[in-house]
């Protein structure tokens, strides 16, 4: 036999921008050092935040005698998936009360967006090419997902204004209008990779363009109700897109409002026409769930359906998410303040305007390496920074950074 591996021609993957920077910060041995490029909510000690309901009902599972270990069903935990339809949806909402709105338990929202354009390619026949936009410059990880997928047609929409440092409706609607008729759209509401959010009279000119175009909108939910403190607020832009009768996908994250980081809970939401279009696409989405992991994970499930249906639960579950939102605008508000008094050239107003775990400055790349290399702080490729890990002993000198590094921008 030869000694050689028959994988001796396999060339070693390069690793992605954000895992290098992360493998930077663990070598750097300044005192100064600072990683801003997580993605889970942080509490004041540096430590991923857990709800007090969660950390109830995860004992309550441990000590459970009658707990079994069975493999879930393929959609997934029925009382998940209905706890989680009505928690987007509204428990009255009329998609619901006729029948034609559901989900798929998945791993995690990766898990629900890679599922539903599988989906898609295959069976939306309104546009053969699936010509898929998605948002600039929070782009990144859907690009990777949909050139995986082998999707071509990729189209991306502006949704920050690099002049006026803050969001871009009209740009948005502009890319919009130039899209090919029935594409599909990408939306991130609720706690956005960069922050930005738009108003209910935005979201209003948003539908009324993509009902012009028959374009499919795919929402991406995440983190419901650490944008605003209230998850009717945050699922506001997906349930006025359902009261306008548009059939959607919608891939749910329960990792950051639940503090499960660890146990890959998603959902992939479908509001269809009616009950039979329901059907059929589940039906469908269960054939690829069979080829794809047969049973998704449970624990984490059983946690987030504990919690909503249990009336108590719930309440106090909500509480905490509004005092969770409510430590994240206090540093909002402190970071405007600390950049407003260290120079005169912007008003920072962006900080507080953009809302969740993400803020978004709209940095270079040459910004962010230097940040890096004289700072030593450490940021994704596009600027984006977790500000739940920012407290009282590195505030101060993440903003003076921030403001040494922009103070020749003019906006």
């Amino acid at each position: 036999m030869t000694s050689l591996s028959v994988f001796i021609d396999v060339p070693k993957a390069s690793k992605l921008r954000d895992e290098q920077q992360e493998e930077a910060f663990l070598k750097d041995r300044d005192r100064r050092k600072i990683f801003l490029g997580q993605k889970v909510f942080l509490s004041d000690d540096g430590l991923p935040w857990v709800p007090l309901p969660v950390k109830k009902v995860y004992l309550q599972i441990l000590n459970d005698p009658t707990r079994n270990y069975e493999d879930l069903p393929v959609g997934g935990n029925q009382e998940f998936l209905r706890g989680v339809t009505e928690l987007a949806l509204g428990k009255n909402n009329k998609a619901i009360l006729e029948n034609r709105a559901g989900g798929i338990q998945t791993p995690g929202s990766t898990g629900a967006f890679m599922l539903g354009i599988e989906f898609l390619s295959q069976w939306y026949s309104m546009n053969p090419k699936m010509s898929i936009c998605i948002p600039h410059p929070d782009c990144d990880g859907y690009k990777e997902t949909l050139e995986a997928a082998g999707i071509t047609n990729i189209y991306t929409y502006r949704v920050w204004d690099s002049k006026q440092g803050n969001l871009a409706i009209s740009d948005m609607l502009e890319d919009l209008e130039t899209f090919p008729d029935y594409s599909i759209v990408v939306l991130p509401i609720s706690c956005t990779a960069t922050g930005i959010q738009f108003n209910k009279s935005e979201w209003k000119q948003i539908a009324t363009l993509l009902k012009k175009k028959n374009i499919f909108p795919f929402f991406n939910l995440n983190g419901q109700g650490l944008s605003s403190g209230d998850v009717d607020t945050d699922a506001w832009p997906l349930r006025h897109f359902v009261s306008e009768d548009f059939e959607l996908f919608c891939a749910q994250s329960f990792s950051a409002a639940f503090g499960l980081y660890g146990e890959s809970v998603g959902c992939l939401l479908m509001v269809m026409r009616n009950n039979g279009a329901l059907i059929s696409v589940r039906s469908q989405l269960e054939c690829l769930v069979l080829r794809k992991w047969s049973s998704p994970p449970s624990t984490g499930a059983r946690v987030v359906a504990t919690v909503l249906n249990n009336p108590t639960l719930h309440e106090e579950w909500e509480e905490n998410l509004k005092m969770a939102t409510k430590r994240l605008m206090v540093i909002r508000e402190k970071m405007r303040e600390k950049l407003r008094l260290l120079e005169t050239l912007r008003s920072w107003n962006q900080i507080t305007q953009q809302s969740g775990l993400f803020t978004y400055f709209g940095l270079t790349k040459d910004k962010v390496d230097f940040l890096a290399k004289r700072n030593h702080i450490y940021l994704p490729e596009n600027g984006q920074m977790n500000i739940s890990g920012l407290n009282m002993n590195n505030i101060h000198y993440v903003t003076q950074c921030i403001s040494d590094v922009t103070l020749n921008d003019t906006r």
